[in-house]
């Protein structure tokens, strides 16, 4: 809570073309918007299942590194998205709002530090026994590992529970798809 509040106070001061990375490391609190859970891998858009360090390493549609999600995204700051949209705590450009009412007609919430529309703002705006925790603004299946103990799939991607994320996941002999999750 205490990082956002610090963003927000320095969010203004930055110019549009800068890369900030807006989200805390990977393994923290991953609940509301404030944080990324799991190891940061490749989510939609990654650059590969290393991730990526530099912008130089992404390209399309999804042109800016976020280190701190270990991924290429849309965007990293507001002046990326086109007008009337911001940059939600994803890297993704979504409707851009000032307060709650911008946002409850789409049946969604309005995240200040990022001046987003999102589904959700913590755990108890998720209300689906299936996606029942808050990760980026959305919600999830899971935020962290410790939410994933039914079958293989014992490892959370920072959404979904997955069976890997990285090779050493897998028993010998296997080896990890980074699109997939899954050992082979």
């Amino acid at each position: 809570m205490f990082r956002w509040l610090a963003l927000s106070l320095l969010l203004p001061a930055c110019g549009a073309d800068q890369e900030l990375a807006l989200l805390p490391g990977a393994g923290g609190d991953a609940s509301a918007t404030g944080g990324a859970a799991g190891t940061g891998g490749s989510g939609a858009g990654g650059a590969g299942a290393a991730g990526c360090t530099a912008s130089s390493q992404c390209s399309g549609d999804t042109e800016y590194c976020s280190p701190t999600l270990a991924r290429c995204v849309h965007c990293l700051v507001a002046g990326h998205c086109e007008s009337g949209k911001a940059c939600d705590p994803a890297g993704e450009c979504r409707e851009a709002c000032t307060g709650e009412a911008d946002c409850t007609p789409d049946g969604k919430h309005c995240d200040l530090p990022t001046s987003t529309c999102v589904e959700c703002r913590g755990q108890g705006d998720c209300t689906s026994g299936e996606k029942p925790r808050c990760v980026l603004g959305r919600c999830a299946e899971c935020a962290t590992d410790a939410d994933c103990t039914s079958g293989s799939k014992t490892h959370c991607d920072g959404r979904e529970c997955v069976e890997c994320l990285v090779t050493g996941h897998c028993e010998s002999g296997k080896t990890c798809t980074p699109d997939e999750h899954r050992c082979q």
